[in-house]
């Protein structure tokens, strides 16, 4: 079971300690908040969908119809060794199954595949990638994921080879961006005020492409899903609070890659539901899993009402 409770010790950006929006915050109905275009239902396919993945979607689908925005339905398998068959057709049948029909996008495995993997679009990733390497903004690391944990323990919030020179070309480094200690960036909000929160106290020097493994250099999400927003039109996004880092980088990414376009891009974090023991929930194969729930014949109707309940918290109307 869920708990009644939803994640968040500490408030989402734009919110009060509380967890809800301030009152005088703008609703979406009020004719002073215009958004225009194309949101987005991003799954990744590495696990079945579970009860928070469907919340995030009837969430972005309750936004959508009010704006009278078009949906797009994008399955990100960037990390394609995690994908299989079964968790990508499992999208396919849970939409439909939830309600919601994406107004573009695969509609079935095959487009998917054909027509719609990020496999696909690996080269504009790259050049990305290319464009920040010649402008200075990127540096070679050869720390490995352990070695940046037991850093965060002594106080730094970066490793000693953002002030060396290393060859980028080298098959063993990983490519990070030099965030300015002191990096603002403003995010436009769907309620209420912007925010302008610093990049380096949230996600000092993320990767933007992985170690070259087999010939292959594999780049981040960051990029990735930058690119896929901009290239689609995205003009708003709804995302769970965990990634709210993510969001303020990808807008500074924007910045330096004169993408004006997804500056300008709302974002809504809505706060995570939580498991019976207090974690996030995780693509799993439990009784939260979407398939086990629509193989016991759950009415997907006690979803939209939960997926109701948490925008009413994030508008501030409970």
């Amino acid at each position: 079971m869920v708990r009644k409770g939803l994640a968040g010790s500490s408030p989402a950006p734009g919110t009060r300690s509380s967890g809800r929006s301030d009152p005088a915050a703008p609703r979406l109905e009020d004719p002073q908040v215009h958004l225009t275009g194309r949101t987005r239902i991003a799954p990744t396919p590495s696990g079945f969908l579970h009860l928070g993945n469907a919340v995030n979607f009837l969430i972005t689908e309750r936004l959508a119809q009010r704006q009278g925005a078009r949906i797009l339905l994008r399955i990100d398998d960037l990390d394609a060794e995690r994908v299989r068959a079964e968790y990508v057709e499992d999208v396919f049948e849970a939409l439909p199954w939830l309600g919601i029909q994406p107004h573009e996008g695969p509609r079935n495995g095959k487009e998917f595949q054909e027509q719609w993997s990020q496999q696909l679009r690996l080269s504009r990733y790259h050049q990305l990638a290319a464009t920040l390497r010649s402008q200075g903004h990127l540096y070679g690391c050869v720390c490995s994921r352990r070695e940046r944990i037991l850093l965060q323990g002594t106080g730094r919030s970066t490793c000693t080879c953002r002030d060396q020179t290393r060859d980028l070309d080298a098959p063993d480094v990983t490519w990070r961006l030099r965030v300015p200690e002191r990096c603002p960036v403003k995010v436009r909000s769907l309620f209420g005020a912007d925010v302008v929160t610093d990049l380096f106290e949230l996600m000092p020097d993320p990767v933007l492409r992985q170690r070259t493994v087999d010939g292959v250099a594999r780049p981040a999400y960051q990029l990735a899903s930058l690119a896929d927003d901009v290239d689609h039109g995205t003009t708003f996004i709804v995302r769970g609070e965990d990634l709210w880092p993510s969001t303020v980088c990808q807008v500074h990414l924007a910045g330096l890659l004169s993408l004006p376009d997804f500056q300008h891009v709302r974002f809504v974090h809505h706060p995570l539901l939580l498991d019976d023991d207090g974690n996030k929930l995780s693509k799993s194969e439990g009784a939260l899993a979407l398939r086990a729930m629509r193989e016991r014949g759950t009415d997907p109707a006690e979803l939209r009402s939960m997926a109701d309940a948490v925008l009413a918290r994030i508008e501030g109307r409970t």
